[in-house]
């Protein structure tokens, strides 16, 4: 059996969360990474150990989307057990999967519709995408465990899938889905029927492309926005990748490449954040939504590519996306996220989505829980893919961040801050000769290298990774620093409104002005009644003095120059920045261990009356009173914030001192 890879992945629970991303693991146990399933039993717990009913679901959804949410819940749970390796955790995980298997019928059908008089619908094309994120669950346990029944229950289920949606009985817009699942277990088994089953697929949708899914589609020049659900895009833009790392066909390679940069270019937050205009693709602009299950399924696409080509571009689209967009939209406490956030944001509330309704409130549960299931899966398979096994035992560093490694006689641990920090320190635990192959941002200007205190001479190889080798010692220890710069960028909105906002980034992190929040406990609308201690919020911005600064009169209403009525002179530079670097902070999410100060410029005419909504600015430029100072903080320790700075006039910036 051919693999066309440059790396491969370590074992489920090779990979141990560690610092603050085993922090933010622990704190998620007790929110909705341990609980979900117990907050909403039908929609979470029950599709694949029984039959279900979810009364706000027509018969058609109940089962796509209970398959989906209950399967992509499990998949993170189960990954989030073994990195921490939890005993209670564990034992819920293997009891869940040992009723999936109870399930599986005679024919090998493994899924939502096990009853003969639903026989019918196992041909929808939900069943075959929601089948795929249960069966995604159980290769993960397949994984951690080595349990060949699990791996033979996912195996006989591909069979069935392969005999009973063969030729035209395929789906065109969510059901390609299976192919992934399709190749995972060729890689386990060498059965060629899989891959062969696969191709086919590629074939059918070419033939049958309403969505753009199809890998001819993504070789074509032309961009859409609204052409598929922005989510929908970034599972199946990898699938021809996917297809590629088992047969060669460098055209499979070339399409989801072209794809993912297609979207970058027209549709990508600098947060990492595809916008999801009413979930569909959309362009950017300061107020565009992006949805959370995107975050989760754009991280699982880079971490695909990053170990079939190696290229470190994608180990930086993982960090943006995790440490950026990823953080914030979740609370701190790990409790609730929501389901669509933006970069300029003063609400988060029932009412303050531009597109759909109560989607900006922050909630554990809505009443179609794909995204906070998503939420529960990206923190693990972010941990995992940071890590990749090369030939000769040669570790490749894709991604940054606290993390140990633990696999057959390699041992080592990750010491750092990283992205509030730019060093990192690797631990060697284990007497062995290997090389790690270290990725070196797009944003370093520079950096340096030591090994047990003593600086190396290490130059960048073309692909903008450094190889160090060494017969590693237990206790040696090398650093790793990058030298980072402020970068001041103007961002693209020419699609949507041409405004051309300015943003700072400094490292892997972006910056954002932090709206003080107040959290109001809210009913919602949560299918199942929620516990105490849990609730829906409405979050609103919070002024700790009642008394509002520069508070004046015009057309005989009473209008506040609010805190985030500010804006930036287009001529500001890295020199107008100083850069804080904050001792013992404690979680890092929730109070930044760096800030950023600079300065901005009142805009008082940056609001609306009757403000429930964030409000989008007229103009290019905005008139502006007063300089004041600024503090940024990193995106993802906000919840409410502004990210993309409208631009001072010029005409009156000349006016102020």
């Amino acid at each position: 059996m051919k693999v066309f890879q440059k790396y491969n992945r370590f074992p489920l629970g090779a990979i141990k969360a560690e610092g603050f991303l085993k922090e933010q693991m622990v704190i998620g146990k007790e929110g909705m990474a341990g609980n979900l399933y117990k907050l909403e039993p039908e929609m979470i717990e029950a599709p694949y150990l029984r039959d279900f009913n979810v009364p706000a679901w027509s018969k058609t959804e109940a089962t796509g989307w209970g398959a989906e949410i209950s399967g992509n819940y499990w998949t993170g749970y189960i990954q989030h057990a073994f990195i921490l390796n939890d005993a209670e955790m564990i034992k819920i995980a293997t009891n869940w999967v040992n009723g999936v298997l109870k399930r599986q019928c005679s024919d090998g059908y493994l899924g939502t519709y096990p009853e003969e008089s639903d026989i019918a619908n196992r041909y929808e094309d939900y069943n075959a995408w929601g089948t795929s994120c249960g069966m995604r669950a159980l290769l993960a346990f397949y994984e951690a465990t080595g349990r060949e029944d699990v791996l033979d229950a996912v195996y006989k289920c591909m069979l069935w899938f392969v005999k009973e949606w063969a030729g035209d009985r395929k789906t065109a817009y969510a059901g390609p889905y299976i192919t992934e699942i399709m190749i995972e277990v060729y890689r386990l088994t060498g059965d060629e029927s899989l891959v062969e089953f696969s191709e086919d697929y590629q074939r059918y949708l070419c033939e049958n492309d309403i969505f753009a899914n199809s890998y001819k589609s993504m070789l074509e020049e032309e961009f859409h926005y609204n052409s598929n659900h922005a989510a929908g895009i970034g599972t199946n833009t990898r699938l021809p990748a996917l297809l590629y790392s088992v047969t060669g066909n460098k055209e499979y390679l070339d399409a989801t490449e072209k794809r993912i940069d297609d979207v970058r270019k027209n549709s990508m937050h600098i947060t990492g954040g595809a916008v999801s205009m009413a979930e569909f693709l959309g362009p950017v602009s300061s107020i565009a939504e992006s949805e959370y299950c995107s975050f989760t399924v754009y991280n699982s696409m880079y971490s695909h590519l990053s170990y079939i080509t190696g290229d470190a571009k994608y180990g930086e689209y993982m960090e943006e996306v995790f440490y950026n967009a990823a953080q914030g939209a979740r609370k701190k406490d790990e409790k609730a996220i929501a389901y669509l956030s933006a970069p300029n944001q003063v609400y988060a509330t029932m009412d303050s989505s531009n597109g759909m309704r109560d989607d900006q409130v922050y909630a554990p549960c809505f009443p179609v829980s794909c995204c906070p299931v998503n939420s529960v899966v990206i923190v693990p398979e972010f941990v995992r893919g940071m890590l990749l096994k090369g030939e000769d035992d040669s570790i490749c560093v894709m991604a940054y961040g606290p993390c140990s490694l633990n696999y057959e006689d390699i041992a080592l641990k990750v010491n750092t801050l990283y992205p509030f920090r730019n060093k990192v320190e690797f631990e060697f635990l284990c007497n062995k000769e290997f090389a790690l192959n270290l990725r070196i941002p797009k944003w370093a200007k520079g950096y340096k290298v030591s090994v047990n205190g003593e600086n190396i001479n290490t130059p960048k190889e073309a692909d903008s990774f450094i190889t160090v080798k060494n017969k590693w010692q237990t206790g040696d220890k090398l650093q790793i620093e990058f030298t980072a710069e402020i970068e001041i960028l103007t961002i693209d909105d020419s699609s949507a409104s041409g405004k051309y906002p300015l943003a700072i980034k400094y490292g892997a992190l972006v910056y954002s002005y932090h709206v003080p929040e107040k959290w109001e406990p809210t009913e919602g609308r949560p299918m199942t009644k929620l516990p105490e201690g849990w609730s829906w919020f409405n979050v609103n911005p919070y002024y700790e003095e009642p008394n509002v600064p520069d508070i004046h009169e015009k057309n005989g209403m009473l209008k506040h120059a609010f805190s985030w009525n500010i804006a930036l002179d287009e001529e500001i530079s890295p020199e107008d920045f100083s850069i804080e670097e904050v001792k013992d902070t404690g979680y890092v999410w929730s109070d930044s261990p760096i800030r950023l100060h600079t300065h901005c410029y009142k805009a008082p005419d940056m609001w609306a009356p009757y403000q429930c909504k964030t409000f989008e600015p007229f103009g290019k430029y905005q008139r502006v009173t007063k300089k004041l100072p600024l503090t940024r903080v990193p995106y993802g320790c906000t919840n409410l914030r502004i990210t993309y700075f409208p631009k001072a006039d010029p005409k009156s910036l000349k006016n102020i001192q």
